[in-house]
């Protein structure tokens, strides 16, 4: 795995974790980041099953977020 779509999951992991909150604009903006930056990034490199994944769980991330859970 590169260095950088590790970055890109780390940022996707400080938006979801529950240790130090953050408000929930926080929250969602770091959660969108990191998926479309993980999104460009399989797109760059033709990785269409992480991009499937990706959009996959920014859906459940997202409304899990939006909605409070």
């Amino acid at each position: 795995m590169d260095f950088i779509l590790f970055i890109y999951f780390c940022i996707v992991f400080l938006g979801l974790q529950g240790l130090f909150l953050f408000e929930k604009e926080t929250s969602l903006t770091m959660i969108m980041i990191g998926n479309i930056l993980i999104a460009y990034h399989s797109i760059n490199l033709f990785n269409w099953d992480l991009l499937i994944l990706t959009i996959m769980m920014m859906i459940a991330q997202l409304s899990r977020i939006w909605r409070g859970a």
